[in-house]
């Protein structure tokens, strides 16, 4: 069953957790919870079989718990009407994706400590799964507790500054030819430096404007920004993996770098391209996708339309979805609108 469908304790103790602790109350109870998730991960590293171990607690392992079990259920949540979903998972890449961001110099460290390399990832596996199961749902936790009363009030503005500059600085890069400059510029630096740039693009605004996006009660930026990360998703995990065997090639992190900023920038509204016409689908959930514009459409409808014309309009939309009937409505339309004007 998906995550989504699961009842979310945004990060609060089971009841008979709050009613073990009495009057202490929920708080102590949901820290007394936590603690408890340390505790059993403290234990099940040291039941797991080593062979086991050697597959989990790898980064292949962390990139299942934490990236591609996400993305498809971020795909799913797309593809599903109400955007409560929408909101769960754009709340948990919220978290991955600062978490990630912020600690992305510790992967090469790993690389060369085999200390750090043994308990980095044991970290890592315990975290995501923290952040994305439901009966801990660390990830509605850290937003509850600190992203929504200290950030959103400091990041909200700089949302809206940051958008249109965004959009005038590819326009004018485009229209003036400024884009060979910096393309010139870009191809001359170092490929690590390259590789953060690329991850800096696709995270630091996405982070911003989806931080946004759960704290306002409209769900349509939700979608937007879960159809992003479930497309930067997929794309990083190409580059990832791409990067080992052509990542030297010129162009490789430019072709990355546009990549990133098509699906990016509401201008292009490149992330639901490529959702629509490649991942759902291959996902199998086209027309899933497609009900739910559906239903998108018929909220429209019933906000733009008088109260007292809903009933009729509504079996008309109903009529015309069905088999047959759209060209009858045309025509009783077509003939309606000529007998109005010889009047």
């Amino acid at each position: 069953m998906p995550l989504p469908k699961l009842p979310r304790s945004r990060g609060q103790a089971p009841a008979f957790v709050e009613k073990a602790v009495g009057k202490k109350g929920a708080a102590f109870a949901g820290l007394l919870f936590h603690m408890g998730y340390v505790l059993l991960a403290l234990v099940l590293l040291n039941v797991i079989p080593e062979d086991l171990q050697n597959y989990l607690f790898t980064p292949a392992g962390v990139v299942v718990v934490g990236t591609i079990f996400p993305i498809i259920e971020s795909i799913r949540a797309v593809c599903t009407f109400g955007t409560d979903d929408d909101t769960i998972w754009l709340t948990y890449w919220l978290a991955h994706g600062s978490f990630s961001y912020a600690t992305e110099f510790v992967d090469s460290i790993a690389e060369s400590n085999p200390l750090v390399k043994e308990h980095w990832y044991e970290f890592e596996f315990f975290f995501f799964l923290w952040l994305s199961l439901p009966v801990t749902d660390g990830a509605t936790l850290l937003y509850d507790l600190v992203t929504r009363p200290y950030l959103v009030p400091v990041l909200q503005p700089i949302k809206k500054k940051l958008e249109g500059k965004l959009t005038a600085l590819v326009l004018t890069a485009v229209n003036a030819g400024h884009i060979y400059m910096i393309w010139f510029a870009f191809m001359m630096m170092e490929e690590e430096a390259k590789r953060f740039i690329v991850i800096a693009a696709g995270t630091v605004y996405p982070l911003i404007a989806s931080l946004v996006a759960v704290a306002t009660p409209k769900g349509s930026d939700d979608t937007f920004w879960l159809t992003y990360w479930s497309c930067h998703g997929i794309l990083f995990l190409a580059m990832d993996y791409a990067e080992n065997y052509i990542g030297e090639v010129p162009g490789f992190y430019s072709l990355l770098l546009c990549a990133t900023v098509y699906l990016m920038l509401p201008l292009f509204r490149g992330a639901d391209a490529v959702f629509r016409t490649v991942i759902a689908p291959l996902a199998g959930l086209e027309e899933n996708l497609l009900l739910r514009d559906a239903a998108l459409l018929r909220e429209e409808l019933l906000e733009a339309v008088p109260e007292s014309r809903r009933r009729d309009v509504c079996a008309r939309a109903a009529a015309i979805f069905q088999e047959g009937q759209t060209r009858a409505i045309v025509q009783e339309e077509a003939g309606s609108n000529g007998k109005a004007k010889h009047q």
